[in-house]
Protein backbone atom coordinates (compact mmCIF):
# COMPACT_ATOMS: atom_id res chain seq x y z
CA UNK A 1 0.00 0.00 0.00
CA UNK A 2 1.34 3.53 -0.75
CA UNK A 3 -0.20 6.78 0.08
CA UNK A 4 -0.22 10.13 -2.48
CA UNK A 5 1.24 12.52 -1.24
CA UNK A 6 2.73 14.99 -3.72
CA UNK A 7 1.93 13.63 -7.30
CA UNK A 8 -1.17 15.77 -8.32
CA UNK A 9 -2.00 13.77 -11.10
CA UNK A 10 -3.16 10.76 -8.74
CA UNK A 11 -4.96 13.56 -6.42
CA UNK A 12 -9.04 12.88 -5.99
CA UNK A 13 -8.85 10.21 -8.38
CA UNK A 14 -10.30 6.28 -7.47
CA UNK A 15 -10.54 3.41 -9.35
CA UNK A 16 -8.26 0.29 -10.86
CA UNK A 17 -5.86 0.45 -13.52
CA UNK A 18 -4.90 -2.48 -15.88
CA UNK A 19 -6.28 -4.79 -13.68
CA UNK A 20 -4.11 -4.72 -11.15
CA UNK A 21 -3.80 -1.53 -9.01
CA UNK A 22 -6.38 0.23 -7.13
CA UNK A 23 -6.65 3.54 -6.23
CA UNK A 24 -9.12 4.73 -3.44
CA UNK A 25 -10.03 8.02 -1.12
CA UNK A 26 -9.83 7.47 2.40
CA UNK A 27 -10.03 10.58 5.01
CA UNK A 28 -9.12 12.83 2.02
CA UNK A 29 -5.47 11.07 1.20
CA UNK A 30 -4.87 8.81 -2.15
CA UNK A 31 -4.18 5.44 -1.35
CA UNK A 32 -2.53 3.31 -4.01
CA UNK A 33 -3.18 -0.74 -3.49
CA UNK A 34 -2.80 -4.17 -5.37
CA UNK A 35 -6.09 -4.80 -6.69
CA UNK A 36 -8.19 -7.67 -4.01
CA UNK A 37 -8.61 -10.64 -5.44
CA UNK A 38 -11.35 -11.67 -3.42
CA UNK A 39 -12.57 -14.64 -1.27
CA UNK A 40 -12.22 -17.98 -2.95
CA UNK A 41 -14.32 -19.73 -0.58
CA UNK A 42 -18.30 -19.46 -1.04
CA UNK A 43 -20.25 -17.17 0.72
CA UNK A 44 -21.85 -18.33 4.24
CA UNK A 45 -25.69 -18.11 4.72
CA UNK A 46 -24.52 -14.56 7.03
CA UNK A 47 -22.63 -13.13 4.47
CA UNK A 48 -25.53 -14.21 1.75
CA UNK A 49 -28.45 -12.34 4.29
CA UNK A 50 -26.19 -9.12 4.04
CA UNK A 51 -25.91 -9.01 0.52
CA UNK A 52 -29.80 -9.69 -0.20
CA UNK A 53 -30.36 -6.52 2.73
CA UNK A 54 -28.05 -4.40 0.78
CA UNK A 55 -29.74 -5.29 -2.21
CA UNK A 56 -32.89 -4.62 -0.73
CA UNK A 57 -31.73 -0.94 0.73
CA UNK A 58 -30.05 -0.08 -3.01
CA UNK A 59 -33.66 -0.92 -4.17
CA UNK A 60 -35.49 1.55 -1.76
CA UNK A 61 -32.86 4.01 -2.55
CA UNK A 62 -33.63 3.94 -6.14
CA UNK A 63 -37.02 3.53 -5.73
CA UNK A 64 -36.40 6.83 -3.73
CA UNK A 65 -34.82 8.82 -6.72
CA UNK A 66 -37.52 7.32 -9.13
CA UNK A 67 -40.36 8.99 -6.97
CA UNK A 68 -39.71 13.47 -7.05
CA UNK A 69 -41.21 14.11 -3.51
CA UNK A 70 -39.86 11.28 -2.25
CA UNK A 71 -36.42 12.58 -3.87
CA UNK A 72 -37.03 15.86 -2.53
CA UNK A 73 -37.64 14.95 1.20
CA UNK A 74 -34.58 12.82 1.12
CA UNK A 75 -32.37 15.47 -0.79
CA UNK A 76 -33.52 18.32 1.95
CA UNK A 77 -32.46 16.26 4.67
CA UNK A 78 -29.09 14.68 2.99
CA UNK A 79 -27.72 18.44 1.90
CA UNK A 80 -28.12 19.17 5.74
CA UNK A 81 -25.97 16.62 6.64
CA UNK A 82 -23.76 16.26 3.24
CA UNK A 83 -24.75 13.38 1.95
CA UNK A 84 -26.73 12.52 -1.28
CA UNK A 85 -30.48 11.80 -1.44
CA UNK A 86 -29.22 7.90 -2.28
CA UNK A 87 -27.00 7.44 0.20
CA UNK A 88 -29.56 8.91 3.21
CA UNK A 89 -32.15 6.59 1.47
CA UNK A 90 -29.33 3.77 1.57
CA UNK A 91 -28.77 4.26 5.10
CA UNK A 92 -32.49 4.13 6.13
CA UNK A 93 -33.26 1.32 4.66
CA UNK A 94 -30.30 -0.50 6.54
CA UNK A 95 -31.54 1.40 9.80
CA UNK A 96 -34.18 0.41 12.08
CA UNK A 97 -36.45 3.09 14.06
CA UNK A 98 -35.30 3.87 17.79
CA UNK A 99 -37.92 4.23 20.68
CA UNK A 100 -35.92 6.18 23.32
CA UNK A 101 -38.90 6.19 25.46
CA UNK A 102 -42.44 5.70 26.64
CA UNK A 103 -44.08 8.31 29.02
CA UNK A 104 -47.09 7.05 30.65
CA UNK A 105 -47.25 9.68 33.52
CA UNK A 106 -49.92 11.35 31.63
CA UNK A 107 -52.35 8.07 31.50
CA UNK A 108 -54.85 7.20 34.68
CA UNK A 109 -57.48 5.23 32.10
CA UNK A 110 -59.29 8.01 31.54
CA UNK A 111 -60.62 8.80 27.72
CA UNK A 112 -58.62 12.01 26.46
CA UNK A 113 -55.53 10.58 28.63
CA UNK A 114 -52.09 10.54 26.51
CA UNK A 115 -48.97 8.76 26.18
CA UNK A 116 -46.04 10.16 24.48
CA UNK A 117 -43.19 8.45 22.88
CA UNK A 118 -40.21 9.52 21.93
CA UNK A 119 -39.06 7.63 18.63
CA UNK A 120 -36.25 8.38 15.68
CA UNK A 121 -35.11 7.06 12.82
CA UNK A 122 -31.89 8.17 10.58
CA UNK A 123 -34.58 10.49 8.06
CA UNK A 124 -37.94 10.22 9.52
CA UNK A 125 -40.75 7.73 10.97
CA UNK A 126 -43.95 6.60 8.54
CA UNK A 127 -46.02 6.06 11.73
CA UNK A 128 -45.83 4.98 15.02
CA UNK A 129 -48.84 2.13 16.96
CA UNK A 130 -50.08 1.89 19.76
CA UNK A 131 -51.63 -0.96 21.65
CA UNK A 132 -52.59 -1.45 25.12
CA UNK A 133 -53.61 -4.59 26.26
CA UNK A 134 -55.06 -4.87 30.12
CA UNK A 135 -52.68 -7.05 32.80
CA UNK A 136 -55.04 -9.92 31.57
CA UNK A 137 -53.67 -9.60 28.23
CA UNK A 138 -57.52 -8.31 26.82
CA UNK A 139 -56.73 -5.82 23.62
CA UNK A 140 -58.31 -2.11 25.18
CA UNK A 141 -57.46 -0.41 22.55
CA UNK A 142 -54.84 -0.01 19.49
CA UNK A 143 -54.47 3.17 17.28
CA UNK A 144 -52.17 5.62 15.43
CA UNK A 145 -49.94 8.27 17.78
CA UNK A 146 -49.58 11.70 16.28
CA UNK A 147 -46.75 13.68 15.85
CA UNK A 148 -45.83 16.29 18.66
CA UNK A 149 -46.12 19.73 16.75
CA UNK A 150 -44.09 19.00 14.12
CA UNK A 151 -41.27 17.57 15.57
CA UNK A 152 -41.05 14.05 14.57
CA UNK A 153 -39.19 13.01 17.34
CA UNK A 154 -42.09 13.06 19.42
CA UNK A 155 -45.75 11.16 19.18
CA UNK A 156 -48.52 11.28 21.30
CA UNK A 157 -51.04 9.07 21.68
CA UNK A 158 -54.62 10.13 22.65
CA UNK A 159 -56.36 7.08 24.74
CA UNK A 160 -60.05 6.64 23.58
CA UNK A 161 -61.55 4.11 25.57
CA UNK A 162 -61.76 3.78 29.33
CA UNK A 163 -59.31 1.90 31.18
CA UNK A 164 -60.63 1.37 34.87
CA UNK A 165 -57.53 -0.99 35.79
CA UNK A 166 -54.24 0.78 34.83
CA UNK A 167 -51.74 -1.38 37.35
CA UNK A 168 -50.26 -4.16 35.15
CA UNK A 169 -51.38 -2.79 32.21
CA UNK A 170 -49.13 -3.27 28.57
CA UNK A 171 -48.74 -0.31 26.00
CA UNK A 172 -46.81 -1.72 23.16
CA UNK A 173 -45.35 0.43 20.36
CA UNK A 174 -44.39 -0.35 16.77
CA UNK A 175 -42.17 2.73 15.33
CA UNK A 176 -42.34 2.07 10.85
CA UNK A 177 -39.83 4.31 8.89
CA UNK A 178 -40.11 5.06 5.65
CA UNK A 179 -38.25 1.74 3.74
CA UNK A 180 -40.83 -0.43 6.14
CA UNK A 181 -38.76 -1.05 9.16
CA UNK A 182 -40.05 -1.83 12.37
CA UNK A 183 -39.07 -1.51 16.00
CA UNK A 184 -41.81 -2.71 18.97
CA UNK A 185 -41.08 -2.11 22.67
CA UNK A 186 -43.23 -2.73 25.52
CA UNK A 187 -43.73 -1.45 28.82
CA UNK A 188 -45.40 -2.50 31.86
CA UNK A 189 -47.41 0.53 33.79
CA UNK A 190 -46.68 -0.40 37.36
Amino acid sequence: MAINKNNFFLEGISGTIAKSITLRQYRGKTIVSEKSKGSTLPPTAEQIAVRERFEDAADFAVEVLNDPMKKAAYNEAAIKLGMSAYALALKDAHSFPEIRRIVTTKYKGLVGDTITIKAKDVFTLDNVKVEIRSAANALIEEGEALVAGGNSKYWIFTATVANPAVAGTRVKVIATDMPGNQTMREFTIS
